[in-house]
C-alpha cells in the first residue's frame, strides 16, 4: 500500500513520517508534497490508498484538495492533519468525506490508532468493490439466492455500513449497491444482527461519540459532525437516549 503526506511544513511532514506505524499497517511507500498542486500529481501518478493532508496550505490548499479528491471518485481515504481547531476547516472535512481530523501536535497514539482504522475501511471498501465486481456473487431481484448467500450478502452490508456509518445512506442506496430488494435488506438484517439498519448504524455512531468524547480537546459539535450529525442538540438528544446521560454529563463524569 502507498501514502502521501500533504503539508507546506517540513517538520510535519518528517514528524508523520517518524510517528506512523507505516509497516505494520502495510504501507511500505509514502510520497510528499508541499501544497494542493504537488499532491494532485503525485495522487494522479501513483494513486495512495491513504493521504494525509494539512488545511492552510499556499497554492492550492487542503479544501480545494479534499473538493478534487471528492469529485474525482478516488478510491483513498483521507486524513486531515491541522493546527487549526477551526469549524469552517471541520465542517469542510465532513462535508468532502475525510476519514478523521487529527490536531497538530499530532498525539502519535491517536495518529496510530487513526492509521489502523483508516486502512481497515480501504480494505472493507476495496473488498465490498472486489465482490461486487464479481458477477458471479452478486445477486438479483427478485432474490432466488441460497440461505448461505443471502448471509453472506448481510456480513457484506454490515462492513459497508462500519465504513460509512458517517454518511446518512439510505435503505434504497443499498438496495441498489448491493442488488437487493430493500424489503429483503430489511428482513434478513434485522435477522442476522437483532436490530434495524437503522438502530445498527446508531449503534456505531453512539459508541464512537464516547470515544472522542474522551478528548477534551474536541468540541460538543464537532464530535456530533464527525459522526454524521448536523445539528449538535438532536446529537445531544440521541446520545441521551441511547445512554441515559448527555454528552456533557458523561464528559463531566470522566474528569471527576
Amino acid at each position: 500500500m502507498k501514502a502521501i503526506i500533504v503539508d507546506d511544513e517540513k517538520h510535519v511532514r518528517d514528524g508523520l513520517q517518524l510517528l506512523a506505524n507505516w509497516k505494520e499497517n502495510g504501507i511500505d511507500t509514502i510520497y510528499e508534497a508541499e501544497d494542493g498542486d504537488e499532491a494532485i500529481m503525485l495522487i494522479k501518478q501513483h494513486r495512495p490508498e491513504i493521504i494525509f493532508t494539512d488545511m492552510a496550505m499556499p497554492k492550492k490548499d487542503g479544501i480545494s484538495l479534499l473538493k478534487w479528491i471528492a469529485e474525482s471518485d478516488l478510491p483513498s481515504v483521507t486524513i486531515v492533519v491541522s493546527g487549526y481547531d477551526d469549524y469552517t476547516f471541520m465542517r469542510n472535512a465532513i462535508t468532502y468525506k475525510s476519514f478523521d481530523y487529527i490536531l497538530k501536535p499530532i498525539d502519535p497514539e491517536l495518529l496510530n490508532e487513526t492509521l489502523e482504522r483508516a486502512v481497515k475501511k480501504w480494505k472493507e471498501e476495496a473488498l465490498v468493490k472486489r465482490t461486487l465486481g464479481s458477477a458471479s456473487n452478486v445477486e438479483t431481484i427478485p432474490v432466488r439466492s441460497s440461505e448461505a448467500a443471502s448471509v453472506s450478502s448481510m456480513e457484506k452490508i454490515e462492513e459497508f455500513l462500519r465504513a460509512n456509518y458517517q454518511q446518512d445512506i439510505t435503505l434504497q442506496e443499498i438496495a441498489d449497491r448491493f442488488y437487493l430488494s430493500r424489503e429483503h435488506i430489511s428482513r434478513k438484517f434485522k435477522q442476522e444482527y437483532h436490530e434495524t439498519i437503522t438502530d445498527y448504524v446508531t449503534r456505531i455512531r453512539m459508541e464512537k461519540a464516547r470515544e472522542l468524547l474522551a478528548n477534551p480537546n474536541l468540541k460538543i459539535y464537532e464530535i456530533a459532525y464527525h459522526i454524521g450529525y448536523q445539528n449538535e442538540k438532536y446529537f445531544s438528544k440521541v446520545y441521551k437516549k441511547f445512554f441515559g446521560v448527555t454528552p456533557n454529563e458523561y464528559r463531566g463524569s470522566l474528569i471527576k
